[in-house]
């Protein structure tokens, strides 16, 4: 049992929730709401919060939340939120072995990509993934100072290895694949690190 799966039943009563988790999803399912989509992908979905909040606002679009957590993927499929839901590690598997033939509208990324051990090759694999006119939306921790790596340090010890890039590193590894058209950040409290957030549309 891995990490994830270990937190996966008192992952939505986390501190993180409050002045993290929960303002990213109501940012995301604005960007979402302003800009419409028909099919959408939730990589790292965790629990199917982000997907049963977007769902009530979609009711017609095809929905998939994918997850390397067993934990996490039960908790969300006892849920019943009306989206198909998939234990999936990109470090593993592909992106085009599950879903092959399939391009997505829209597909989001919410705190789960500083874990990914090869993040130029999941970068590629949603590139591909992505319909030509659709849109990708990252989110997740950013190290920009001292505190950011000081408090990323401690988060870490809680959770598994990752890889918190800046923001300009973000911005040159996805520059290949990727144009960034929209950025952000979730700043709720002083003493939360950086939390940046980016709309990437497909280099054309």
């Amino acid at each position: 049992m891995n990490v994830w799966d270990k937190l996966a039943g008192k992952y939505e009563r986390l501190w993180v929730q409050k002045y993290s988790l929960g303002p990213t999803r109501d940012k995301v399912a604005a960007i979402l709401a302003a800009r419409g989509f028909r099919s959408l992908l939730d990589l790292g979905c965790g629990t199917g919060q982000t997907l049963e909040k977007i769902s009530e606002t979609f009711p017609e679009a095809e929905l998939f939340g994918a997850d390397k957590s067993e934990g996490m993927i039960s908790a969300a499929r006892a849920k019943n939120i009306r989206a198909e839901f998939i234990e999936f590690d990109i470090d593993e598997r592909k992106l085009a072995a599950i879903f092959p033939n399939k391009s997505f509208d829209a597909i989001i990324c919410c705190h789960a990509f500083p874990y990914f051990g090869n993040q130029f090759e999941a970068l590629r694999q949603v590139r591909d993934a992505l319909a030509d006119d659709g849109a990708a939306i990252f989110v997740h921790a950013s190290v920009n100072s001292l505190y950011d790596e000081l408090i990323m340090e401690i988060v870490e010890t809680t959770a598994e290895p990752a890889e918190y890039l800046s923001r300009s590193e973000f911005r040159f590894a996805t520059s290949l694949f990727f144009e960034v058209t929209q950025e952000f950040q979730i700043k709720e409290r002083f003493y939360m690190p950086t939390i940046s957030g980016f709309v990437l549309e497909k280099r054309r």
